[in-house]
């Protein structure tokens, strides 16, 4: 999902804080739990995305993965994936991975979760 700039999450209730933005630096990852979901912010290109936490290929936890650029490398068999979109670039993986809309507001990282918790 497309990257948003200026947006207010205080004022709706689906947004989740996950850090402020100065602890999430370029190539970063963070992981979130949110519900029963997994998931993780990561910068690439000076902007913040979110896709879920866990390899649609061997459900490894992909924070302990690599980040390089918008590239995001699954560490068990090096799957890569597209953290803007979650469109698989590098198999073995096949299937996506879910996106999750992040932004930056007042020098916070939120991420839109409409799961419930």
């Amino acid at each position: 999902m497309e990257h948003t700039e200026g947006a207010n999450p205080t004022l709706d209730d689906t947004y989740i804080y996950v850090c402020s933005s100065s602890e999430l630096e370029e190539d970063d990852l963070m992981e979130c739990e949110v519900g029963d979901e997994t998931i993780i912010v990561g910068r690439g290109d000076g902007k913040v995305y979110a896709v879920e936490g866990i390899c649609t290929h061997a459900y490894a936890e992909l924070v302990d993965g690599d980040l390089d650029g918008t590239c995001l490398t699954c560490p068990l068999h090096f799957a890569c994936f597209d953290i803007r979109d979650g469109s698989v670039l590098e198999g073995p993986a096949e299937t996506p991975l879910q996106v999750y809309e992040a932004i930056e507001a007042d020098g916070s990282v939120w991420v839109r979760y409409e799961g419930g918790e």
